[in-house]
């Protein structure tokens, strides 16, 4: 599917932060082609009972009932900074006692030490500033917490048509720079590939990173 200029910049726009009608399509293709990432994500996090979980940029959170059956009595925090998509998760999710919020992208307003767990797929790239961001996750993560990661790689992403100026790309040179803004370590970078549709339509081989970050 050829898509024009005007088009692929829309797009662009709208997988930093989805809004309107556009964006809650955009959030339901993000949650079904992103799901295999996501999924590894939530299964790395190796969640045990009455873990708390905080997710930054869920989208539409389609993927929350998976989530919670992972483990007993989980308390899970989401933050977004698209209005459209904090409203879609709190319809989709109506029946779950989690706890949706907008913020900044910059300053995570939760306490120190709230947090066992933290994850994030796919948002990485549109992370306003980085290093406050990184060190804002080591801020609430809890001693031995682990943070999760997981981003299309750099080598992938870079040939992708709507991959434009709203991206910050990622390798292992980049993670490790971004972390080493922080007191968090990097316990493990697992590579995966997979075979998935792209946002235009296109059968691609996509890899991806989970960085498995911990807090001592």
């Amino acid at each position: 599917m050829q898509l024009t200029q005007e088009e692929i910049k829309e797009l662009e726009k709208q997988l930093s932060c989805p809004d309107g009608k556009l964006g809650v399509e955009v959030g339901k293709n993000m949650n079904e082609t992103n799901i295999n990432m996501t999924l590894s994500t939530i299964d790395s996090l190796e969640l045990k009972d009455n873990d708390s979980v905080l997710e930054l940029g869920h989208g539409n959170c389609g993927h929350l009932q998976k989530l919670l059956a992972t483990a007993n009595n989980i308390d899970y925090f989401g933050l977004e900074i698209s209005k459209t998509m904090h409203e879609e998760a709190k319809a989709i999710n109506t029946a779950t006692q989690a706890e949706f919020s907008l913020y900044d992208g910059e300053t995570i307003p939760f306490k120190n030490n709230s947090f066992n767990r933290v994850m994030s797929v796919n948002t990485i790239y549109f992370w306003s500033n980085p290093k406050k961001l990184i060190t804002e996750i080591e801020r609430v993560l809890k001693p031995n917490g682990v943070c999760i990661l997981t981003y299309a790689n750099k080598e992938f992403m870079k040939n992708l048509p709507f991959v434009g100026d709203k991206f910050q790309l990622f390798g292992t040179k980049e993670m490790e720079t971004l972390v080493s803004a922080s007191l968090l370590k990097i316990d493990e970078l697992i590579h995966k590939t997979e075979q998935v549709t792209s946002k235009t339509g296109d059968s691609v081989e996509r890899t991806y990173t989970l960085a498995k970050l911990k807090k001592e």
